[in-house]
């Protein structure tokens, strides 16, 4: 069975209360329908030189973790019927890097969809996704937490409430304080967090957001600041643009790819880049809003048929959290059918279940003008074992809906086969092969 945006009904989202008297209890109740909305963004400067290479490059560690909750296919994920375990276990995995905060140096999420950057302080109190309540601090996986420095400056009446998708939930301070990140350091906004309900890694300390609009919770309304980025290109340090490139065999703690402010990665690239308007995804409607980076693509190729039709009034969210492509459902059925042997839809995965043996098609993804052709590689994802304990496998391209209505993506399946640029100053995206 396949999904639509428009089943997204049913969500459950956070309210904490908190006495002396008794454990912390998080009550749970219900939240609207899921909308959306895509605009075009204004430029603001010319397109940055294309080859265009910068020192302040960040390396990528690959992180393991229950599935990230910041990641669009969080949100296709709450819309399946089935259990979706093999889809789980697919996606469980996120990059980070590391910044320094004050003194302090941690391991952040990195997150495309939103503009928060938050870490945890040393004395929060955990409280369990699943019932509640208040647990140890161990129980919600963070790693080194935040210690603030008398540099750290409280923002009065400014509060940290960030509730995502799988119920996890953030509450805390607002503040400012000096952040080093890939060799430049700026006075920044951040958030330090009292209380989490969260599924950590065991490794990340918080999160670093790249969106392009710049918000935070307050709890009454929304107060605008500069996200990171933005505050480095604002003050002349960085051009406006920034730019990702993925490591196709990263192991968990292992290098997985670089982000790069400012320009490109000293790295190896293949043929000339082609640009697509940027385009922001609002999707509103869940605790969390999101504002993901949205490209138009011309259309998708398998084999020697081509189907344009996966463009048109289809827009493609871009994010590396989310590890498949997910295509309109016909799309996503005509690319897994060309397997041999043929990829079937499992409805109780909500996924395409494929031999991990089996040899992928030619398929490409056309954007710009130009086709990028994805590894077949990348078209066959490990899922676990089953119960006999043999390998089992998923295709990388999923179903997102039906066209008008479905939440469409570019992720690790395509982003491992390429150079992405995300020039936010001159309002476009553009691609390249990577070497």
């Amino acid at each position: 069975m396949h999904f639509s945006t428009s089943s997204l009904l049913l969500y459950l989202f956070a309210s904490a209360s908190c006495t002396a008297a008794s454990p912390l209890y998080i009550q749970r109740s219900r939240r609207t329908a899921l909308s959306t909305r895509t605009w075009k963004p204004s430029a603001f400067t010319n397109p940055t030189t294309l080859r265009v290479t910068t020192p302040h490059v960040l390396e990528l560690t690959k992180i393991n973790n229950k599935g990230n909750a910041r990641s669009a296919v969080e949100l296709n994920s709450q819309v399946r019927t089935g259990s979706t375990n093999l889809v789980s276990l697919a996606e469980r995995s996120g990059l980070a890097t590391s910044i320094t905060i004050g003194n302090q140096k941690f391991e952040v999420v990195i997150d495309t969809g939103s503009s928060d950057l938050w870490v945890v302080r040393d004395d929060f109190t955990c409280i369990s996704p699943e019932s509640g309540w208040e647990v140890e601090q161990s129980e919600c996986q963070f790693g080194k937490a935040y210690s603030p420095d008398p540099t750290f400056d409280v923002i009065d009446g400014e509060y940290l409430d960030i509730k995502y998708a799988d119920g996890e939930i953030l509450s805390g301070i607002i503040g400012t304080e000096n952040v080093t990140l890939a060799g430049i350091t700026v006075s920044q906004t951040i958030g330090v967090v009292d209380y989490a309900s969260w599924y950590g890694d065991g490794v990340t300390s918080g999160l670093m957001g790249l969106a392009a609009n710049a918000y935070t919770t307050d709890y009454t309304q929304p107060s605008l600041y500069n996200p990171i980025f933005a505050t480095m290109y604002e003050q002349d340090l960085i051009d406006p643009v920034f730019s990702m490139v993925m490591s196709r065999n990263a192991s968990s703690g292992t290098a997985a790819g670089y982000l790069a402010l400012g320009g490109l990665p000293p790295i190896d690239i293949k043929g000339n880049f082609s640009s697509t308007p940027i385009l922001i995804t609002d999707i509103r409607g869940y605790p969390r809003d999101y504002d993901f980076y949205t490209v138009n693509i011309d259309g998708v190729s398998v084999g020697d048929e081509s189907f344009p039709e996966a463009g048109g009034d289809s827009q493609y969210l871009v994010d590396s959290g989310t590890t498949m492509n997910y295509y309109p459902n016909f799309i996503a059925d005509a690319v897994n059918a060309a397997f041999i042997p043929p990829a079937e839809y499992n409805d109780d995965e909500g996924a395409y279940v494929v031999d991990c043996n089996a040899k992928a098609p030619v398929h490409g993804v056309t954007i710009g003008g130009s086709t990028f052709y994805i590894n077949s590689t990348d078209m066959i994802l490990p899922a676990g074992t089953d119960d006999s304990g043999n390998r089992t496998c998923i295709s990388g391209i999923n179903a997102g809906g039906n066209v008008g209505q479905g939440i469409f993506v570019l992720g690790g399946t395509f982003l491992r086969n390429v150079v992405a640029v995300f020039d936010v100053g001159a309002a476009e995206m553009r691609f390249a092969a990577s070497a």
